[in-house]
C-alpha cells in the first residue's frame, strides 16, 4: 500500500491517505483501510485513483466485491463509482464526498453568524450533524465527525477572562434599564425641589431608548474604524462620566440629558458586546456566550431592583439622597470594565478585515490555548472563513435593496414584525414601571413584586436555554405569545375583580405579571434576535439586523412614553392592548414565521419566497422570479 502526505480518519475504522502523483500534480490517491485488511481493490476514474480496503467474510463475498469493482473501473466520474458500489454494511466515502475536513468545517464557520446570540447553540449542533451526514456518510448511532472536530475548541482560561471583562457592559445595560423603577417616587419628589409631573417623568424614562437608537446606529461604523477593543474602552470611559452626571442631576433637563447619553452608550454596548463575543468565540460556543450576554443583562436588571427596593429586611437605596448612590453604582461596573480592558484582546476578525492576518492568527492561538509555535488546522480554517465572510460583507446592501429584492422582502418583514411584537407586548412597561403599577393595584409590598419579577426573569432565562435546545423557534414563539396573552387576561381579570368587588387578589395579580415575564423569556425575548440573524446571509445580515434594531428601540421608546398615560386612562384594563398584540403575534408566528432550526439558509428562503408569492384564491398571479443578479449560496444560517 502506498503512503502519502496526509492521513485522515472518518470515525468508522477507515483511513484516507493522500499522495501526489508521480508527475507532481495534485492528483489524489485515497486509501480507505479497515482495521483488518482482508480485501483490496482499486478503481481508476478520470484523474483519480482510489484504493479500497474492506473487511469481508467468505471467499464468495470477496469475489462478488471484486466483480463490482471491475465493473465500474472504467467509469470516468468518481461520483458514479460511489453510486454503483453498494456495500453490505456502510457506504464507503470517496474522494469526491470526503476529500478532507477543511471544506465542510469552513462552510459551517462561514455560515454561522459572527454574533453571540442567545439560543444559537442548538442550531449549530444540528447543522454540524447534518453536514457530517452529507459529507462523511456516518450513521445515526455514530458521533458526527464535524462535531468531534469542533469539540477540540474548548473554553480556555484566557477566553474566560476576556468574556468576563466584556460582560461588565452587558450588566451595566441591564442595570441602567431598570434603575429608575423602584426609587421612582423618591426621585420625583426630590429631583428638582418640586414633584416631577407624569409627562416629564415619562420623558426621563423613555429618552433612554432614543439614546439607544442613536448609539446602535453610530456604533457599527466606529467599530469598523477604530476596532472593537478601542470602542469598548472609550465607551466605558464615556459611560462612567455620564453616570456620574446622572447621579448629580439637579433638574429635569439635566437628568433627561444624562439618560439620553447613557442610552447612547448602552445602545453601542448592545451592538459591540454580542459582536465581539461572537468574533472571539469558537463556533460551538457562540450560542453559550449569547446566553451569558442575555443572562448578564437580566442580572443587571435584578441587581438594580434589589438595591433600589431592598430585600430581607434591608430597605435599599430608595430614599433621599440614597437614590443618587444607586444611580452612581453603574459607574462602578463601567470603571471595572475600563480597568479590565488590559486583558481584552482585539477581535481576530477585525484584524483580518484590516489585512493584519499574522496578528489575528497569534490572538486566535492565544484564545484557543495553542502555543505560538504550534500549527493547527482549525485555526487556519477559522482565519479562512473570516476572510471569506469579510469579502462577502464588502457587498453590504442598503435597506432599500432589502425591500426591493423579493428574496429578502418577506424575511425582512418578519424580522421587523417580530421586533414590534417584542416591544409592543409591553415587557418594558413592566421593567420601567412595575413598582408604580403594583402600588396602583394596591399590592401590599410593591417593591417585593418588582424584585420577584426580576428574579423570575433571571430563572426563566436559564430555563429558556434548554427549551431552545429542544424545541424549534416557531413553536416557542407561538407558545410565548399565547402564554403572554393568557397571563394578560389573568392579570386584567384580577385587577377588575379587585377594583369592582373589593377582593384581595394582589398575589394573583403578581402571579399574572410573573407568568407574563416568564413566557416572554421563553420566546418573544430572545427569538426575534436569533431568527433575524438566521433569515439572512452574510451580505444582508448586518443591514437587516441594524434596521430591525432601530425599529426595536423606537418601539421601546413609544411604550416607555405612553404607558403611564395609558395606565391612567385604562386603569384596570391597562394590559388589554398587550393581550391583543400578543394574540396577533401568536397568529403571525404560526402563519408566517418559518422554522429555522437545523435548516440551511437556502431551504428557509425558498420556503418564504414560495409563501410570499403564493397566489390568492381566485387569482392567477404568478410568483415573482428571483432576480438574475442575486446570488444565493447554500449557507447554514
Amino acid at each position: 500500500m502506498s503512503t502519502g502526505r496526509n492521513i485522515g480518519e472518518n470515525g468508522n475504522g477507515f483511513h484516507m491517505v493522500s499522495s501526489p502523483s508521480a508527475d507532481g500534480t495534485e492528483d489524489i490517491k485515497n486509501t480507505i483501510v479497515s482495521e483488518s485488511e482482508d480485501s483490496v481493490g482499486e478503481i481508476s476514474g478520470g484523474n483519480q485513483n482510489v484504493t479500497y480496503y474492506r473487511q469481508v467474510s467468505g471467499a464468495d463475498a470477496l469475489r462478488t466485491r471484486r466483480k463490482k469493482i471491475k465493473a465500474v473501473a472504467s467509469a470516468m466520474d468518481i461520483k458514479d463509482i460511489s453510486n454503483k458500489l453498494k456495500p453490505n454494511k456502510k457506504r464507503i466515502p470517496t474522494s469526491h464526498s470526503m476529500p478532507n475536513m477543511r471544506d465542510p468545517l469552513r462552510s459551517l464557520m462561514r455560515s454561522v453568524p459572527f454574533y453571540a446570540i442567545h439560543g444559537m447553540g442548538a442550531h449549530v449542533r444540528a447543522m454540524s450533524r447534518s453536514m457530517s451526514r452529507e459529507s462523511f456518510s456516518y450513521t445515526e448511532d455514530e458521533e458526527p465527525l464535524i462535531t468531534k472536530a469542533l469539540e477540540q475548541q474548548a473554553c480556555t482560561s484566557r477566553l474566560t477572562i476576556v468574556v468576563f471583562s466584556v460582560l461588565m457592559g452587558a450588566i451595566n445595560f441591564g442595570y441602567n434599564t431598570s434603575v429608575l423603577n423602584t426609587p421612582e417616587e423618591v426621585i420625583r419628589e426630590s429631583l428638582a425641589g418640586r414633584r416631577v409631573d407624569d409627562f416629564s417623568w415619562a420623558i426621563i424614562v423613555s429618552i433612554f431608548s432614543i439614546g439607544g437608537l442613536v448609539g446602535s446606529w453610530v456604533a457599527p461604523p466606529l467599530l469598523d474604524t477604530i476596532g472593537r477593543k478601542s470602542f469598548m474602552l472609550f465607551n466605558g470611559i464615556f459611560l462612567t462620566l455620564v453616570l456620574l452626571l446622572e447621579a448629580m442631576a439637579s433638574s429635569v433637563a439635566m437628568m433627561a440629558f444624562a439618560r439620553l447619553m447613557i442610552g447612547a452608550s448602552c445602545g453601542g454596548t448592545t451592538v459591540a458586546v454580542p459582536l465581539y463575543l461572537g468574533e472571539i468565540a469558537p463556533v460551538t460556543l457562540r450560542g453559550a456566550l449569547g446566553t451569558l450576554n442575555q443572562f448578564a443583562m437580566v442580572v443587571g436588571i435584578l441587581l438594580a431592583q434589589v438595591l433600589g427596593g431592598g430585600m430581607f429586611g434591608w430597605k435599599g437605596l430608595g430614599y433621599d439622597p440614597g437614590w443618587r448612590y444607586l444611580l452612581a453604582i453603574g459607574a462602578v461596573f463601567s470603571t471595572l470594565q475600563v480597568l479590565l480592558s488590559c486583558f481584552v484582546v482585539e477581535s481576530p476578525r477585525w484584524l483580518v478585515m484590516q489585512n493584519r492576518k499574522v496578528e489575528a492568527k497569534r490572538i486566535l492561538k492565544m484564545l484557543r490555548g495553542i502555543g505560538p509555535n504550534e500549527d493547527s488546522a482549525i485555526i487556519m480554517i477559522e482565519l479562512e472563513s473570516m476572510e471569506e465572510v469579510a469579502q462577502e460583507e464588502k457587498r453590504e446592501v442598503s435597506v432599500g435593496s432589502l425591500v426591493r429584492n423579493p428574496r429578502n422582502r418577506f424575511p425582512f418583514m418578519i424580522g421587523v414584525m417580530l421586533m414590534i411584537f417584542q416591544q409592543f407586548s409591553g415587557i418594558n412597561a413592566v421593567f420601567y414601571y412595575s413598582t408604580s403599577f403594583f402600588k396602583k393595584a394596591n399590592f401590599a409590598d410593591p417593591y417585593l413584586g418588582t424584585v420577584l419579577c426580576g428574579s423570575v426573569n433571571v430563572l426563566a432565562t436559564l430555563v429558556a436555554v434548554d427549551l431552545m435546545d429542544r424545541a424549534g423557534r416557531k413553536a416557542l414563539l407561538v407558545l410565548s405569545s399565547v402564554g403572554m396573552t393568557i397571563s394578560s387576561i389573568i392579570l386584567t381579570v384580577s385587577l377588575v375583580a379587585s377594583a369592582n368587588f373589593n377582593l384581595e387578589l394582589g398575589y394573583l395579580e403578581v402571579l399574572g405579571v410573573l407568568t407574563y415575564v416568564t413566557f416572554f423569556e421563553f420566546g418573544l425575548g430572545p427569538i426575534p434576535w436569533a431568527i433575524t440573524a438566521e433569515l439572512f446571509g452574510a451580505v444582508e445580515r448586518a443591514t437587516a439586523m441594524g434596521a430591525c434594531s432601530c425599529i426595536n428601540w423606537i418601539a421601546c421608546f413609544v411604550i416607555g412614553l405612553t404607558f403611564p398615560g395609558m395606565s391612567e386612562f385604562l386603569g384596570s384594563y391597562s394590559f388589554v392592548p398587550f393581550a391583543l398584540i400578543t394574540m396577533f403575534s401568536a397568529f403571525f408566528s404560526y402563519s408566517y414565521v418559518p422554522e429555522t432550526k437545523g435548516r440551511s439558509l437556502k431551504e428557509i428562503q425558498d420556503e418564504m419566497f414560495r409563501a410570499s408569492n403564493r397566489p390568492r384564491a381566485g387569482t392567477n398571479r404568478r410568483a415573482e422570479s428571483m432576480p438574475e443578479d442575486s446570488e444565493m449560496q447554500v449557507n447554514y444560517y
